[in-house]
């Protein structure tokens, strides 16, 4: 899957999360198309074992999936951040909606999605619609915790994501909470899209303070020890 998305252009749910997801922590692997036969919208939980927040809102999301998702064409998809099967598995054991699976490619996908949708931070939860792919809000969590495991409130909630305005996917990032106008979030997901920049950018940095040292000798005392700049592995991935 690509990590941007044309203007205007639909992605169908199968693109977007893979041809298969998981239905238990161990196993369950079922094809995404018949999963999202008769569902409306699917909401996308990016979480993590080790985020004292998602620990907060997940039980609470649990609550509000068992009390109305099934009977009102929501599903949920767990986005996992977990660095290993075993945080994962354990995590996931608990929850009883649809994740993306574990096995090779999994981290592109789960990349792929955090960069489309411009996620910033967990727990988020994302609503989109089943059919299309198209956007609908980002602002899902907030909804859920109102709602909790009142029936009336959960449906109430899903009745409206069904009812908002859908927007194309490609400005999915222009519509989360905090993103959209905000230059600096531009600039972030910028450079999140295109990492080799950032790498060009540590470079330039540390040739540039190596070169004002000798053209300024004054201002840099002999004793100065330059700081070394982080560099993740691009090519780091989650499994």
């Amino acid at each position: 899957m690509a990590t941007s998305v044309a203007p205007n252009q639909r992605v169908s749910i199968s693109t977007l999360l893979g041809e298969k997801l998981l239905t238990e922590s161990k196993g369950g692997l079922k094809h995404t198309k018949t999963l999202m036969k008769n569902v409306d919208v699917v909401a996308l939980y990016f979480s993590a074992s080790w985020c004292p927040p998602c620990k907060v809102f997940s039980p609470i999301l649990r609550e509000f999936y068992n009390a109305a998702a099934k009977d009102n064409g929501l599903e949920i998809v767990y986005i996992s951040s977990d660095k290993d099967v075993a945080s994962f598995e354990e995590y996931y054991k608990k929850m009883p909606w649809l994740a993306i699976p574990t096995q090779q490619g999994s981290a592109e996908i789960k990349n792929n999605l955090a960069q489309i949708l411009g996620i910033q931070g967990i727990p988020t939860l994302v609503v989109l619609d089943a059919k299309t792919g198209e956007f609908i809000t980002g602002d899902a969590r907030g909804h859920v915790e109102d709602a909790g495991g009142d029936a009336a409130k959960a449906k109430a909630a899903i009745d409206m994501w069904k009812a908002m305005d859908r927007k194309p996917l490609s400005e999915a990032t222009k519509h989360m909470p905090g993103m959209g106008g905000n230059p600096l979030m531009k600039i972030v997901m910028f450079f999140a899209k295109n990492p080799v920049y950032i790498f060009a950018l540590m470079y330039f940095y540390k040739y540039l303070t190596k070169q004002m040292k000798i053209w300024y000798p004054d201002a840099y005392p002999a004793e100065a020890v330059e700081d070394e700049v982080p560099v993740t592995d691009p090519h780091e991935e989650e499994f």
